[in-house]
C-alpha cells in the first residue's frame, strides 16, 4: 500500500501542475479576449484600456471551466512523465507499489477539484460573468442610432396587442433576459410589414411592458425622431424571458434545477439546465477518467521512449472525449437520452476504457 508520504508527494505534484496550467490557459484566455474587446470597441470613443481588461478577466472564469476536464489530462500526463524522468516511478514500482496505487493520489485530488469547481468555482464564475456584462453594458453599448442592423446574441419576438409582432434584438441580455442592452426592435403589422424600427439604449422588463429608455424612432415613411422613453406593451412573462435568455452555462449550479422547472412551466425546454446540473455533479468522475486516460499513455513513456506517441495520445484522446460528450450532451439537450444518462455516460465509459487499457498495460 502506497505510504500517506508519497501519496501526499505526488498529489501536490499533480495539483501544481494543474494549477500551472489553468493560470496559462486563462492568460492565454484574457489576452485573446482583450483583443476581442479591443475590436468592439474600435469604434467608441474616451474608453478605458483598464475597463476592457476588466471585462477580460471576469470573463475568463467562465472559458476556464469548460476546459478543465482536459487541463486535467495533460496536467495528469505532464505527472506521470515527470515522476518517469526522475525514475521515481520505477523505484514506487520496485518497492512493490503498482500502477494502481501510485494514481491513486492524483484520482483523489482530481475528484476533490471536481467537486470544488462544480460547487464553489462554477457560482463564483457565473457571477464573475454577470459582472462583465454589467460593465459591457456601460462600456459597450454605445452605438449610434440609425446604425445598421447586426447578428446580436439575443433574440425576442412577441406578439403585439394590434395583431403585429415586435422583433428585439439586444447585445447584451442581463437579469435573467429582464434588462437588455443596445436593443433593434423592428415592429410588424398583421400582414408581416415593416412599419417602425427602434434603436434603444435600454430596455427594462416590467410585468406587461417594456420600458425603453433613450429611443430613436423611425417610422415606416423614413422620419426619426428621439424619445427618452417610451412603454411598449408586451404579453412575455419572467420564465419565458429566462428561457429565451439564459444559457445553461450561465446560471450557478445551486439554481440549475429550479431554473430547470421555472422554464419548463414557461412551455420552453428545460432538459439543457438538467444536463448542465447533472454533469456538473459528475465531474469528479470525469476529471478521474482524465487521470486514468492519461496514464495509459504515459506511464510507458520512459521505457519505450516514444514523445511522439505521449502527445499524439493524449490530443486524440482529448479530441475523441470532447467530441462524444458534446455529442451525448446535444442528445440529453434535446430529450432523445435522459439527462442523467446524457451527464454521467461519457465519464463512466471514459473509466471503463481507462482502466481497461491500464488492467491490459499493468497485468497482461
Amino acid at each position: 500500500m502506497i505510504g500517506k508520504t508519497l501519496g501526499i508527494y505526488i498529489s501536490i505534484r499533480f495539483v501544481k501542475v494543474l494549477l500551472g496550467m489553468v493560470l496559462g490557459l486563462g492568460f492565454l484566455i484574457v489576452t485573446v479576449d482583450f483583443i476581442e474587446q479591443l475590436r468592439k470597441a474600435a469604434g467608441i470613443d474616451d474608453i478605458s484600456l483598464w475597463s476592457l481588461y476588466t471585462i477580460a478577466l471576469l470573463r475568463a472564469p467562465s472559458f476556464i471551466e469548460q476546459a478543465f476536464p482536459f487541463a486535467c489530462l495533460f496536467a495528469a500526463m505532464i505527472t506521470l512523465t515527470q515522476l518517469n524522468l526522475k525514475m521515481e516511478l520505477v523505484v514506487a514500482r520496485s518497492a512493490g507499489i503498482s500502477a494502481w496505487q501510485f494514481l491513486l493520489p492524483i484520482g483523489i485530488s482530481a475528484a476533490i477539484v471536481g467537486m470544488l469547481v462544480a460547487t464553489v468555482y462554477n457560482p463564483l464564475s457565473v457571477r464573475a460573468f454577470e459582472k462583465s456584462k454589467d460593465l459591457a453594458a456601460v462600456v459597450l453599448a454605445r452605438e449610434k442610432p440609425g446604425a445598421d442592423i447586426t447578428t446580436r446574441g439575443y433574440w425576442v419576438k412577441q406578439l403585439d396587442a394590434n395583431g403585429g409582432t415586435s422583433i428585439l434584438n439586444a447585445e447584451i441580455a442581463r437579469e435573467e433576459g429582464q434588462v437588455l442592452d443596445n436593443v433593434k426592435i423592428l415592429r410588424l403589422d398583421e400582414t408581416g410589414q415593416i412599419y417602425e424600427r427602434m434603436d434603444v439604449l435600454k430596455a427594462t422588463y416590467q410585468p406587461g411592458e417594456w420600458q425603453l429608455e433613450n429611443v430613436f424612432v423611425t417610422n415606416e415613411n423614413g422620419v426619426n425622431s428621439l424619445k427618452s422613453l417610451i412603454k411598449m406593451p408586451t404579453r412575455l412573462t419572467r420564465d419565458e424571458l429566462l428561457g429565451i435568455s439564459a444559457r445553461p452555462e450561465s446560471v450557478s449550479f445551486w439554481s440549475l434545477r429550479n431554473t430547470a422547472e421555472r422554464v419548463e412551466k414557461s412551455g420552453t425546454n428545460g432538459k439543457p439546465y438538467l444536463v448542465r446540473h447533472h454533469s456538473l455533479m459528475a465531474l469528479p468522475a470525469f476529471l478521474l477518467a482524465m487521470v486514468l486516460v492519461a496514464a495509459t499513455v504515459s506511464l510507458r513513456f520512459v521505457r519505450f521512449g516514444q514523445v511522439g506517441r505521449m502527445i499524439l495520445g493524449g490530443i486524440l484522446t482529448g479530441f475523441v472525449l470532447y467530441t462524444v460528450s458534446s455529442l451525448i450532451i446535444a442528445l440529453g439537450n434535446n430529450g432523445v437520452v435522459p439527462p442523467i444518462v446524457a451527464a454521467w455516460a461519457p465519464g463512466f465509459v471514459a473509466i471503463l476504457f481507462g482502466m481497461s487499457a491500464l488492467l491490459y498495460q499493468e497485468d497482461g
